[in-house]
């Protein structure tokens, strides 16, 4: 058995690492923030904030939580698309549009708007479910 070198890492970058930091990017962009900005306030810098959104570098469980509150979304916002859980029909990450465009929707002030804007999504993606053919909003 070979001797481990202190301070040495033989951890390579795990698909959970990369998952968290994938969801962490989406989250601070939803948010509308740099990642000096969103380093700044739990305490590190942009590089370090860099460095786990690529997967590099693992955030702690004390530094998640802190990183979910501050960004007002549920821990399990940062695991929710674990493989055994993940839909094989949906891609993992957000791209740029779709996070603009949750973004505008909740800043849609009313909850009837959100309504319509979902039944228009709804109606433009061919969905079918609930509510359509009714006359009824969702």
């Amino acid at each position: 058995m070979a001797a481990r070198v202190p301070g040495a890492s033989n951890r390579e970058r795990g698909e959970v690492d990369t998952l968290v930091g994938q969801r962490l990017r989406e989250a601070r962009l939803l948010a509308g923030l740099s990642q000096g900005q969103l380093g700044a306030h739990i305490g590190v810098t942009f590089q370090a904030v860099q460095k786990y959104e690529s997967g590099e570098n693992r955030l702690s469980a004390s530094r998640l939580l802190a990183v979910a509150a501050f960004l007002r979304q549920p821990i399990s916002f940062f695991f929710g698309d674990l493989p055994e859980s993940a839909r094989q029909d949906e891609p993992a990450g957000l791209t740029p549009k779709e996070i603009k465009l949750l973004r505008y929707y909740r800043r849609i002030g009313t909850e009837e708007g959100r309504d319509w804007m979902l039944k228009l999504a709804k109606h433009m993606s061919g969905g079918s479910g609930p509510g359509q053919g009714t006359g009824k909003l969702l």
